[in-house]
C-alpha cells in the first residue's frame, strides 16, 4: 500500500481523535488515561427535580463528541444531551475516559450515562439504552486506485479470453473481406485495390478497418456493383462485431469494478482488514467469520498499514464520512456496508431514575422533521 497514500488517509481520518468503536479508543494516549477524569460540571437551575449529579461519560469521538479550541465539550451527541438535560433540569458532570472503559463503568454503575454509544444487543442485559437518535451503517476505507493499478486492470481485461476471441474474430473477418474485395475488384485496373498484391491487400485491409468501425474516410471505395454488395454485407457484419466487442469490454470493466469495490461483508475476505478491537464492527466481523487485525490505538493501525498488514479499514460510516467531507483531497475510497447497522442511542446504567424522562425528551427532538438537518450541521452531508 506504499505509494498509495493510504497511511496519509488514515492519519488525516483518524489522528484527530477519530474513534470508530463504542468499546476501544484510537488514540494511544487515551488508552493510558485513567478510567475517569472529571472535565466539566454542569449545574441544574433552581427547582431541579434531580438532586443527584449524574456522571456523563464522554470521549474524543468526532462528530459525536470532541473538545473545541478552549477545551469545551461539543458535538452532535453532546449538544443533544445538553438540550435534554437543560429541559429536565438535570445536574451532571462530564467524565472523560477512554472508550474501552465506558461500557465497564456503566455496567458497574460508576458512571450514569454516555451519549456516544452504538446499540449493542450483547450489552442489553447489563446496561440500558434509550430510543435511537441516529441510524448509520458500517463502512470500509480503502486506498484510491493509482493510475498504474487502473492500467493493470485494463490490461487484464484486454487479456480476457472472451475479449481475445472477439478481437481475433475481427482480424480474421477483416482479412477475409480484404481478400474477397481484392478478388472482386481485380478487373478494375484503376481501382483503389488494384496493383501489386501487397499494395492492393494493404488498401483493402485499410478499407475494411475503416468500414467496420464506421469511420468512413471515403479515400478508398469499391467501383464494381459486386464489390459494393460485398461491402454492404461487411458493413452489417462490422457493426455487429464492434457492438459485441464494445459490450464485452464494458461488461468486463463493470465486473472488475464490482470485484474491486465493496458492497457487502462477502467482499471483505479478499482484503487484509483492520478494525478497532472490541468495536461493534469487530463483533460483526467475528460473527461472519471474517479474519481481521484488531488494534487498540491509531499508532498500531498506522504501523500495520505501513508494514502492509492491512489493505482496508472497517469502521463506522458517520465518523469516516465526517472526516472525508472535511478533507476532500484524500486519496481514499469509502464503501458503505448496508448490511451492518450502527444505531446510536444514550446508554445508561441499570435503574437510572431519569431514564424515562430522558427517553421522552430524546424522542421529542429526534422525531421532529428537521432533526436530520440539525444532525448534518455537525456531521456534514450524510449518505446513509
Amino acid at each position: 500500500m506504499k505509494g498509495m497514500d493510504f497511511p496519509r488517509c488514515l492519519f488525516l481520518l483518524l489522528a484527530g481523535g477519530l474513534a470508530l468503536s463504542p468499546m476501544t479508543p484510537l488514540h494511544a494516549e487515551s488508552s493510558a488515561r485513567s478510567a475517569a477524569v472529571t472535565a466539566v460540571t454542569k449545574t441544574a437551575p433552581k427547582g431541579s427535580l434531580n438532586s443527584h449529579k449524574l456522571k456523563v461519560a464522554v470521549c474524543d469521538r468526532p462528530p459525536f463528541s470532541f473538545k473545541d479550541g478552549v477545551g469545551v465539550w461539543s458535538g452532535l451527541s453532546v449538544d443533544l444531551w445538553e438540550q435534554i438535560a437543560g429541559k429536565l433540569g438535570i445536574t451532571y458532570e462530564y467524565v472523560e475516559m477512554p472508550l474501552v472503559e465506558i461500557m465497564k463503568q456503566l455496567r458497574t454503575g460508576k458512571c450514569d450515562l454516555s451519549p456516544v454509544i452504538a446499540l449493542s444487543g450483547e450489552e442489553a442485559g447489563n446496561i440500558e439504552f434509550t430510543a435511537p437518535y441516529l441510524f448509520s451503517h458500517g463502512a470500509v476505507l480503502t486506498p484510491h486506485k493509482s493510475l498504474l493499478q487502473s492500467l493493470t486492470t485494463f490490461h487484464g481485461i484486454l487479456m480476457n479470453k472472451k475479449v481475445l476471441i472477439i478481437f481475433l474474430a475481427m482480424l480474421l473477418g477483416m482479412i477475409f473481406f480484404s481478400l474477397l474485395l481484392m478478388f472482386v475488384e481485380r478487373k478494375h485496373e484503376k481501382g483503389h485495390f488494384s496493383g501489386p498484391s501487397v499494395k492492393g491487400f494493404g488498401s483493402a485491409l485499410w478499407f475494411s478497418a475503416v468500414t467496420m468501425t464506421t469511420v468512413g474516410y471515403g479515400d478508398k471505395t469499391p467501383l464494381s456493383l459486386l464489390g459494393r454488395v460485398v461491402t454492404f454485407f461487411w458493413m452489417l457484419a462490422g457493426v455487429l462485431i464492434i457492438a459485441v466487442f464494445t459490450g464485452t469490454v464494458a461488461s468486463s470493466l463493470t465486473r472488475a469494478e464490482m470485484k474491486e469495490g465493496i458492497v457487502s461483508f462477502n467482499d471483505l475476505p479478499r482484503f487484509k482488514v483492520g478494525c478497532v478491537a472490541g468495536s461493534r464492527m469487530d463483533f460483526l466481523l467475528q460473527e461472519r467469520g471474517i479474519p481481521a487485525k484488531r488494534f487498540n490505538t491509531y499508532d498500531e493501525i498506522k504501523n500495520a498499514d505501513e508494514m502492509g498488514l492491512i489493505t482496508a479499514f472497517a469502521g463506522d460510516v458517520v465518523p469516516l464520512q465526517y472526516m472525508m467531507n472535511r478533507n476532500p483531497d484524500l486519496k481514499c475510497d469509502l464503501y458503505t456496508l448496508p448490511d451492518s447497522a450502527m444505531i446510536y442511542a444514550f446508554a445508561t446504567r441499570q435503574g437510572l431514575p431519569q431514564l424515562s424522562a430522558i427517553n421522552r425528551e430524546l424522542l421529542k427532538i429526534s422525531l421532529l422533521p428537521d432533526w436530520r438537518s440539525k444532525a448534518e450541521r455537525w456531521t456534514g452531508p450524510l449518505s446513509l
